[in-house]
């Protein structure tokens, strides 16, 4: 039997430090330079890019190239 992991959703910068993960539980755990701002941008971003690797559909910046 595998341990669930550590983080459902988990959030690091570039270097690999943690900004904000959640856990199985639903707890959060946050990382030292955890800046709300910054891991909300980096969700989304995350969302966004992911949306659109899954969309056949191009964006508006596609269809204008």
């Amino acid at each position: 039997m595998t341990s669930p992991p550590e983080f459902l959703v988990a959030l690091h910068e570039d270097d690999g430090t943690l900004i904000v993960g959640i856990r199985p539980d639903g707890h959060i755990t946050t990382g030292p330079n955890y800046q709300p701002d910054t891991a909300a941008r980096e969700f989304w971003d995350a969302v966004t890019r992911a949306a659109q690797a899954a969309s056949p559909i191009p964006s508006s910046k596609e269809q204008q190239a």
